[in-house]
């Protein structure tokens, strides 16, 4: 169950969290994504793993929320088991050296939270993930992030 945390929380930390820079490298100081935008991104629709599936965002009040679906499959042949899990998480982000960090807040599956050990390890292996790739990505200073229900708006200089 640990190694399914670690993968759900990299996984879709990673999707929802790219689809918001995409956009901003190309506006000149603000840029607003839609939940529908992001919903209809090319790596919500199409993600990177194939055991991956429902996989959904739900802009709310100063967080994003990940659904998604994992079939994990163990074994080969006639004898591999598959198992699947519904999968949350809650992430939410912060403004830290003119960059945006996300931090998973909580997550589940199939209704069993994860302990807070493996969520401060997801956090850490997600931040300097996530870091590396904003900096090949962007160029500038973010100054603000707003989410709401509907959108999420990020400023920069």
């Amino acid at each position: 169950m640990k190694k399914f945390f670690t993968l759900f929380a990299l996984v879709a930390g990673l999707i929802v969290l790219a689809v918001p820079f995409a956009g901003v490298a190309a506006q000149d100081h603000t840029v607003v994504i839609t939940e529908d935008q992001i919903n209809s991104s090319y790596r919500v629709t199409n993600p990177w793993r194939r055991s991956v599936t429902n996989l959904s965002v739900d802009l709310q009040d100063g967080q994003a929320v990940i659904t998604a679906t994992l079939t994990t499959r163990v074994g080969s042949g006639r004898q591999a088991q598959t198992t699947t899990y519904q999968t949350s998480s809650v992430w939410t982000p912060s403004i830290s050296n003119g960059r945006i960090y996300w931090t998973l807040v909580s997550a589940t599956a199939n209704g069993e939270p994860a302990s807070q050990e493996l969520i401060n390890q997801i956090n850490l292996s997600i931040s300097s993930s996530w870091r590396n790739y904003v900096r090949a990505q962007t160029e500038g200073r973010v100054t603000g992030i707003t989410v709401t229900e509907n959108d999420m708006t990020i400023t920069w200089a």
